[in-house]
């Protein structure tokens, strides 16, 4: 019983700390740019990844989100109840204003 509990406890535990983001460290040592992902018809059953420099992936994000992100080219896909909706490129540059619109 205790081995039960102790398992349960760990799999809550493990649950309640993980966020909704894989990403890769930043170990370039470039000087990192803000990014604005906006979306006006996003639902809450999504899936957002970023390819490129910077990689992650959120699941069920809120848009708008901001993410510092190193300068290059990216690819950007997002799926919305489990439907891919777009897979386009982007450009992040470190001396403009960066902002990504999803839809």
């Amino acid at each position: 019983m205790k081995t039960i509990s102790a398992l349960f406890l760990i799999f809550l535990i493990t649950i309640s700390s993980s966020q909704n983001i894989d990403e890769q460290p930043n170990l370039s040592g470039q000087e990192l740019a803000l990014v604005t992902f906006k979306c006006e018809s996003c639902t809450a059953k999504n899936k957002f990844s970023v390819s490129g420099p910077t990689k992650f992936t959120v699941k069920q994000v809120n848009f708008p989100f901001t993410k510092k992100m190193e300068p290059g080219k990216y690819r950007m896909t997002y799926w919305q109840n489990r439907v891919r909706q777009i897979h386009l490129p982007f450009t992040v540059t470190s001396n403009l204003e960066n902002e990504v619109t999803v839809k």
